[in-house]
């Protein structure tokens, strides 16, 4: 009795590994606390070792979408194009992948068997909206890093439409998780009808979890800085951009209108907003009048500088009481190296505006599934817990030993797989900032993070170039790294 207990645990844990990826026993976050230690630091080779070794070890495995964004980000960010590219494509293949399938086919339905007996890393990581549209977004720039203009359009038509299409596609995601949920429901009625009445404050208002509430309360304020629909304003803008520089002014006012309607008390969406209603001839509604366009094209010889300024916030794992302790994913935040930058060009000094906060759209999803996450994990630890100490007792009442090696084998068994799901895509800035002005003559530009004269870049942008994006990326103050993104046309 005993030894045929202790092989199906242990058979039970050798599919689940095999089934879902490394983050089933080691949390995701707590993986990569090497790896994005390197990357504050600037250590751009050590970032890649890491990330190419778990691509190796992910490949097939739940987990596999998620190293790969994180190597198509590090790549553009490395300039790395044709790389960024192709992960960026290998990420939405895997996409695909999960969109195609049936809400419950069968392979997902065996992730949501072992998850049972595991945790939520089980599943496959699906991503995020906000990775879906930060996907598209980086894309888009890589193309444009390879000089590829035309590419960089399309994707930009491809930009404009997954904006369209996330809702539809995670609305299939939230129904296929309601299912889930409704499965875990039917698992345990009673407990789930309590969780229906208490829920979340079951949790926040036990004093042992004081952790888990602090830090849901910070989320909360963080998500109120979110933009609803799982909008993220930096790729807006990039769209809206595109539309201008092809003369499609109409859909220039569609794409700023929804930047502006997304952030209206910005003044930089205001003016872009005010510029494309003036360049289609539309009238400018009355609470807009007094806003000025931009004084010079946007469309040709211009420069617009995206920051990004920042580590994006992720997921730590903390402990909470159900009354028995199990592991629970809270968003973990990360302060901004920089306030605003300035840029010097020609005779001009121009400021940065906040263009997207990153962390709150991160924060926005994650209160959203929040509930569904709840009954879940509740659920799946009460189970394990009944299942546990049923399996202890009816192996004591055949033979005492039994029980007792049973007992702590269980012990022994949910040690390792206790365990929040913090799976993330983590090299994403906290913040977009934006600053724009007419390409200087002689091409250079000077940028002062905070005023700081001593801290300046001085940046050549290629003569090539009649107008250009400039990306700069500052995870952190020990790094500040520039990709020169231009167009040779207008």
């Amino acid at each position: 009795m005993n030894y045929r207990t202790i092989s199906s645990v242990f058979a039970i844990a050798a599919a689940s590994l095999l089934w879902s990826g490394c983050s089933t026993i080691v949390n995701s976050h707590r993986q990569k606390e090497p790896m994005m230690e390197a990357y504050v630091k600037g250590d751009d080779a050590v970032v890649l070792e890491i990330i190419g070794d778990k691509l190796q070890s992910t490949s097939g495995t739940g987990d596999e979408l998620m190293w790969v964004l994180e190597a198509g980000s590090m790549n553009f960010f490395t300039r790395n194009y044709p790389a960024s590219l192709d992960y960026f494509r290998k990420a939405e293949d895997l996409i695909n992948e999960y969109d195609e399938r049936a809400l419950v086919s069968m392979r997902d339905s065996g992730s949501e068997v072992v998850m049972a007996v595991t945790n939520l890393n089980a599943l496959p990581y699906r991503g995020f909206c906000r990775d879906r549209i930060a996907l598209s977004f980086y894309k888009a720039l890589a193309y444009l890093g390879e000089d590829n203009e035309e590419a960089f359009r399309a994707q930009l038509r491809r930009l404009r439409e997954a904006q369209k299409k996330v809702m539809e596609d995670y609305q299939k995601f939230f129904e296929a998780e309601q299912k889930a949920v409704n499965q875990a429901r039917e698992k345990d009625p009673e407990l789930a009808k309590s969780l229906d009445e208490s829920g979340e404050k079951s949790l926040t208002d036990n004093v042992d979890n004081q952790e888990f509430a602090d830090c849901l309360k910070k989320t909360r304020e963080v998500a109120n800085r979110g933009y609803g629909d799982f909008l993220n304003p930096a790729a807006i803008f990039l769209s809206g951009l595109g539309s201008l520089r092809e003369g499609y002014y109409d859909n220039a006012v569609i794409d700023l209108r929804r930047l502006y309607e997304a952030m209206p008390a910005n003044p930089t969406a205001r003016q872009y907003y005010v510029t494309a209603m003036q360049k289609a001839g539309n009238r400018i509604p009355p609470e807009l009048k007094d806003v000025k366009p931009f004084e010079f094209p946007l469309e040709s010889d211009c420069v617009y500088v995206i920051f990004s300024n920042g580590r994006g916030a992720a997921f730590k794992q903390v402990a909470i009481y159900l009354p028995v302790m199990t592991a629970w994913p809270v968003c973990e935040y990360y302060p901004a190296p920089y306030s605003n930058f300035q840029v010097k060009a020609g005779d001009g000094t121009y400021q940065s505006a906040v263009l997207a906060d990153m962390d709150g759209i991160l924060s926005q999803e994650y209160d959203q599934r929040l509930t569904a996450m709840i009954v879940r994990i509740v659920i799946s630890t009460t189970i394990k817990e009944a299942a546990h100490y049923a399996g202890s007792y009816a192996a004591a009442s055949q033979d005492p030993l039994a029980g007792v090696i049973v007992f702590i084998g269980g012990l022994i068994y949910k040690i390792p797989f206790n365990t929040a799901d913090t799976r993330s895509w983590e090299i994403l800035p906290k913040e977009f900032q934006l600053t724009q002005f007419p390409m200087p003559q002689d091409h250079k530009i000077t940028i002062i993070p905070d005023g700081n004269e001593t801290l300046k870049k001085e940046i050549t942008i290629p003569e090539q170039y009649r107008s250009a994006i400039i990306y700069v990326h500052t995870p952190s103050k020990d790094v500040f790294s520039v990709n020169v993104l231009g167009f040779k046309s207008k």
